[in-house]
C-alpha cells in the first residue's frame, strides 16, 4: 500500500547538515501493523511525515498504491491527507472549549457533513475506542491515556485506509499500552486497515505484526516479523553521528 524506497532525508542547520533518514526502504500492508522502534532523534517522526506528504524526501520514493507521493499535485496531497490517511501526534493539541466529541467531529463539519450525523459518527468513534464516556468533557480535563485514545477517535472518523501513529503509547501504562495495542489489533484486522506505529520503547512490540528498528536514520540490519507476541530488545549499539529527528 506505501513504500518507501531508498529515502534519504537530511536538514541544513547553523552546526551543520543533519541526516534524519538515510536509503530507507520499507513497505506496509492493509491489515498489518507495522512498528518502528529506535531512540530520540533516530528520525521516527520525519518517517511518519513523509509517509503522510507533509515532507517530501530529498531522494529515493515514497509510493501509495503504485503512486508517488512526490508527484502528486497539491490538490491530491490533500485529497490524500484527508481521504486516506489518519494521523496521530505526539504532542497533539486541542481547541480550546471544544469537547472530545466535538473534536472528533470536526473534521467532518469541515467537509458539511450535517452535525447530527458528525455527532454519531464521533460518538461511535469514541466507544469503539472505549472512551464514549468522555464525549462531552475537555480533552484537557482528561487522563493521558485516554486523550490518546480520543486522538485516535479523531484519526479514523474520516475512513482511512492507512493509519500512522507517533508515540501513541509512549509513557502509558502497561495495561494501558496492551488495551490500545490490542485495539489497533483489532482495527487493523476488521477494517482491514495499514498501521504504522513508532515509539521509542519496547513494551507496544507486541501486537505488532512486524518490528523495524531505527537508529541515526537508518534502518538496522536485525529488522524482522513479530513472533508469537514476543518482546525484542532495542539495540543498544553506541551512536557514532547525529541524526535528526525534527
Amino acid at each position: 500500500m506505501l513504500r518507501f524506497e531508498n529515502v534519504f532525508k537530511s536538514y541544513s542547520r547553523r552546526d551543520g547538515v543533519n541526516v534524519a533518514l538515510e536509503d530507507v526502504s520499507l513497505s506496509l500492508d492493509r491489515g498489518r501493523i507495522t512498528g518502528v522502534f529506535g531512540p530520540t532523534r533516530a528520525g521516527k517522526s520525519t518517517l511518519l511525515r513523509i509517509a503522510a506528504g507533509l515532507e517530501s524526501a530529498d531522494s529515493g520514493t515514497v509510493t501509495y498504491k503504485g503512486e508517488a507521493l512526490g508527484q502528486m499535485r497539491a490538490s491530491q496531497l490533500r485529497r490524500f491527507r484527508r481521504r486516506e490517511i489518519g494521523c496521530v501526534w505526539a504532542g497533539q493539541s486541542w481547541i480550546d472549549g471544544l469537547s472530545a466529541l466535538e473534536h472528533v467531529a470536526l473534521r467532518l463539519l469541515i467537509d458539511d457533513e450535517h452535525h447530527r450525523v458528525a455527532d454519531r459518527v464521533a460518538q461511535k468513534l469514541l466507544d469503539l475506542c472505549d472512551v464514549g464516556q468522555c464525549a462531552q468533557a475537555d480533552p484537557k480535563e482528561l487522563s493521558e491515556g485516554e486523550r490518546r485514545r480520543v486522538a485516535l477517535a479523531r484519526a479514523l472518523v474520516s475512513e482511512p485506509r492507512l493509519l500512522l501513529a507517533d508515540g501513541l503509547v509512549s509513557d502509558l501504562s502497561s495495561i494501558e499500552q496492551e488495551q490500545i495495542m490490542l485495539l489497533l489489533a483489532s482495527l487493523a484486522n476488521e477494517s482491514n486497515l495499514a498501521v504504522l506505529i513508532t515509539d521509542t520503547g519496547a513494551a507496544s512490540m507486541i501486537r505488532t505484526d512486524s518490528v523495524l528498528f531505527l537508529r541515526e536514520g537508518k534502518l538496522l540490519p536485525d529488522n524482522l516479523p513479530n513472533q508469537g507476541g514476543r518482546v525484542y530488545q532495542l539495540p543498544t549499539a553506541p551512536m557514532s553521528r547525529s541524526a535528526a529527528d525534527a
